[in-house]
C-alpha cells in the first residue's frame, strides 16, 4: 500500500491532470487543488514546488501511457486499422468525459511556459505524431491504407483534427465528433 504521502501526491498529479483537461493550465492554482483534497497549499508546494514541476509530472505520465499503448499496439492480429482506432478511442474518451486532450489544453498557454515545460511537452507531441505515422506508413505498406500525402502529413492531420474535434464537441456536441472520426477513417481509405 502506498503512504498517505504518495497517495496525496498521486490525488495532486490526479487533479491537476484534470484541472488542465477541463480548464487549461493557467485556469487553476494550486489554492484549487488544495481546496478540493482538502490540505493545506503547502502539501501541494511540497510535492510540486512550482507549478512547472506539476505539469513536467503530468507530461511525463502521459508519455508513459503512450509508451505502454506502443507495447500494447506490437500485439499480434492487430491490424493497421484496429492501432489507428486506438488513438481514435483515446480521444473518443475524453470527448465523452468533457475533457479535452493534454497538449490541446496546453497549447493556448505554451508561450508563457517554462523552457523546461516547453521541452517535455516537445517530447510527447513527437511521440505521438511518430507513433501515429508509425501506423499509417505501416497500413500504406501492407495495402491497408491509401491516402497521398506522407505518412506524417496524414498523422498530423487526423492528430489536429481529433484535438480539435474533442474541443469542438463541448460546443456542438458528440455527435458532430463521431462525424470527424467517420471521415477520419474513412479518408484512409481514399485514394
Amino acid at each position: 500500500m502506498a503512504s498517505r504521502t504518495g497517495d496525496t501526491r498521486e490525488e495532486i498529479v490526479r487533479l491537476g491532470m484534470e484541472f488542465i483537461q477541463t480548464y487549461g493550465y493557467n485556469a487553476f492554482s494550486y489554492a484549487d487543488i488544495a481546496k478540493k483534497l482538502n490540505i493545506k497549499n503547502a502539501a501541494v508546494h511540497y510535492h510540486f514546488p512550482g507549478k512547472e514541476d506539476l505539469l513536467i509530472e503530468i507530461v511525463g505520465q502521459y508519455i508513459q501511457r503512450y509508451h505502454d499503448l506502443a507495447r500494447a499496439l506490437e500485439a499480434p492480429g492487430l491490424t493497421s486499422r484496429k492501432r489507428i482506432q486506438a488513438f481514435i478511442d483515446r480521444y473518443t474518451t475524453l470527448c465523452d468525459q468533457g475533457k479535452i486532450c493534454l497538449i490541446g489544453s496546453v497549447g493556448s498557454d505554451y508561450f508563457t511556459m517554462p523552457e523546461t515545460v516547453k521541452k517535455k511537452l516537445g517530447e510527447l507531441v513527437e511521440l505521438v505524431l511518430g507513433m501515429v505515422e508509425g501506423v499509417l506508413r505501416d497500413g500504406k505498406k501492407k495495402g491497408e491504407f491509401s491516402f497521398p500525402e506522407t505518412p506524417r502529413v496524414r498523422a498530423l492531420l487526423m492528430m489536429t483534427n481529433l484535438a480539435a474535434g474533442v474541443q469542438l464537441a463541448r460546443i456542438t456536441g458528440q455527435k458532430d465528433y463521431k462525424a470527424i472520426c467517420n471521415s477520419l477513417v474513412k479518408q484512409l481509405a481514399d485514394t
